[in-house]
């Protein structure tokens, strides 16, 4: 069983210069610090003109999470996210995406597609929460899918103050 989740992003930028900042250690360093987690790091960035590949990692304080999840993990529960960025035929951009909770059973994955719409551009989010433990696994996947829906929130405002600057 998995809960689905799908979230789209809008931008006043070409999708070019979108996937600019996704490739940009900088940026991706101030927007990490910006979503609120705990001891947020770059694991490893790599980029260039057609391709990202960004793994990142962050605590989650325990007090904002469900009393439901803290019964399964003890203490501020850590997560590692990996994306994998390409350009595609469409003159967008592509990736997959996987977000793990270190000493959990549970794990978003799924797929991310930039591409320009009118005078900028716009992000789908496509990715199901996955977390196989009888009777607690579907609520917790939907804590899950609520938290990263926030942080994507969080992560669309910063994107967007950045690009207007």
């Amino acid at each position: 069983m998995s809960t689905q989740m799908t979230v789209t992003q809008h931008y006043a930028a070409t999708p070019e210069k979108v996937f600019a900042l996704f490739g940009n250690p900088v940026f991706l360093a101030a927007r990490l610090a910006a979503s609120g987690g705990i001891d947020p790091e770059i694991v490893s960035q790599t980029s260039d003109n057609e391709t990202v590949e960004l793994v990142t990692r962050q605590g989650i304080p325990a007090a904002v999470l469900p009393s439901i999840i803290g019964s399964f993990i003890s203490g501020d529960p850590s997560t590692q996210r990996t994306e994998s960025w390409k350009a595609n035929d469409a003159g967008g951009y592509d990736a997959n995406f996987k977000v793990t909770i270190q000493g959990a059973p549970a794990s978003l994955k799924g797929t991310m597609s930039l591409a320009a719409s009118g005078e900028g551009s716009v992000l789908h989010i496509d990715a199901e929460a996955i977390v196989p433990v009888p009777m607690f696994g579907p609520k917790i996947e939907k804590v899950i899918v609520e938290q990263v829906s926030e942080l994507l929130a969080r992560e669309e405002m910063f994107t967007q103050g950045q690009l207007a600057q």
